[in-house]
């Protein structure tokens, strides 16, 4: 019995279904870039209405605390240390810790 070589059958395309997907998106686009960036000429103005964007904040005052407030420090300046107390360093390489709880 002798090989047979396959056999290609060509239906002349694979159908419109992907162009009419490119189309929808196309269109979807577009309809979205004309909200984003023309969605005021629907407003009545006309699309040239001036926007006043000036706000009149009310005045804040600041609490009355007593004390003075201490400025940051700049140009590499060390930080002042806390008062009340001394500090220590935090341990590190497993002195002054405790093993987690067994559950």
């Amino acid at each position: 019995m002798a090989d047979r070589d396959p056999t290609v059958i060509n239906t002349g395309g694979s159908g419109g279904g992907g162009w009419a997907v490119a189309a929808i998106v196309v269109v979807l686009v577009l309809v979205g870039a004309f909200f984003l960036f023309g969605g005021d000429l629907f407003d009545g103005g006309g699309g040239g209405g001036d926007t006043d964007v000036n706000v009149n904040a009310p005045d804040i005052e600041a609490p009355a605390g007593g004390g003075e407030a201490t400025p940051a420090p700049s140009g590499g300046e060390a930080a002042p240390a806390p008062s009340g107390g001394e500090v220590t360093p935090a341990p590190s390489g497993g002195e002054g810790t405790q093993p987690a709880p067994a559950q």
